[in-house]
């Protein structure tokens, strides 16, 4: 083999690395080629180089079109020790108020502000997603301008259920500040130690004779437990939401509707089961840890596992 003919077969070889094809395609290539050029003999350095380059153009065009046919994939985010089961629904707590965050297995996270965000969502446009780097959580933002924001915050676990975030430091055009407080987390649903020992801030309720009365989303104290309502304008039942193992905002495990009585009577409903029914309903406020305190009636699906007495916390 001439110099010339060693160049060639390395240049294929080099340019064939990582491309869906197997030796015998790169020596039908050179074979080729070398029938083209007549054996390198009868042709000068000069047409070799140029055959050559036309033939490493080919390849790397093949490369090219074989990687625009992979399929696109996701990589699941794995939750690092501590970090608890996915999915999972936070209460998130900083000096500027607090929040429910949606955090998912597939890496993807939404903040839900209010229960419309769980029962009646509408598109925000923005996309968010989150990774952990060591003792590091990084949440990466798109706009629908694509506009991006990235937060990275040193995070660790206080116990079960209950993480710490340090101060938040943000970067990118899509960003409204360049930092936000330290905040603690609580996983909320599944049921977890920190989840479990949240209380409401006070037991004395006033009845319950209005449906905006139950707007918002509530805890069944002790429990993983989670009720989303939420009135629309002009409706005489509100929608709600019923989960406990960290997915209501996708996947309920119960949704119907509820409605209140003008004496406290709520009635759930929902496809496939007979309605549930709670009396003297008495709640405390509409504000968050407000509490909500009721007697089961009627339950034919055990949705409240044959407790009779509940009392819930209102987490947003």
């Amino acid at each position: 083999m001439s110099l010339d003919q060693r160049q060639v077969s390395e240049a294929l070889s080099s340019y064939a690395e990582g491309v869906v094809m197997t030796k015998s395609d790169v020596d039908r290539m050179q074979s080729d080629l070398h029938d083209r050029l007549g054996a390198g003999r009868r042709v000068g350095r000069r047409w070799v180089l140029i055959a050559a380059a036309a033939v490493l153009v080919l390849v790397v065009a093949a490369a090219a079109a074989i990687w625009l046919r992979r399929p696109v994939t996701e990589v699941p985010a794995s939750p690092p020790q501590g970090f608890g089961p996915l999915p999972a629904i936070t209460f998130d707590q900083d000096s500027t108020g607090s929040n429910l965050v949606a955090v998912r297995p597939d890496g993807t996270m939404s903040r839900l502000v209010s229960e419309r965000d769980i029962v009646h969502p509408a598109p925000t446009g923005w996309t968010l997603r989150w990774r952990t780097e060591g003792p590091t959580l990084v949440r990466d933002g798109i706009g629908p301008q694509g506009q991006r924001c990235r937060g990275t915050v040193p995070w660790s676990s206080e116990s079960d259920g209950l993480i710490r975030y340090e101060t938040t430091l943000l970067e990118g055009p899509g960003c409204q500040s360049a930092s936000e407080p330290p905040a603690f987390s609580t996983r909320l649903s599944p049921s977890s130690e920190a989840g479990q020992k949240l209380a409401p801030k006070s037991d004395t309720g006033q009845p319950v004779s209005d449906l905006t009365q139950l707007n918002g989303v509530w805890l069944l104290r002790g429990s993983g437990l989670l009720l989303a309502s939420d009135l629309t304008a002009g409706a005489d039942a509100a929608d709600y939401f019923l989960d406990d193992d960290g997915d209501i905002d996708v996947a309920p495990d119960a949704k119907g509707s509820l409605a209140v009585a003008a004496d406290g009577r709520i009635t759930l409903t929902s496809a496939g089961c007979a309605e549930a029914v709670l009396e003297n309903a008495k709640a405390t406020g509409i504000d968050t840890l407000s509490a909500l305190t009721v007697r089961v009636t009627s339950d034919p699906c055990n949705r409240f596992r044959g407790e009779t007495v509940l009392t819930w916390i209102k987490v947003l």
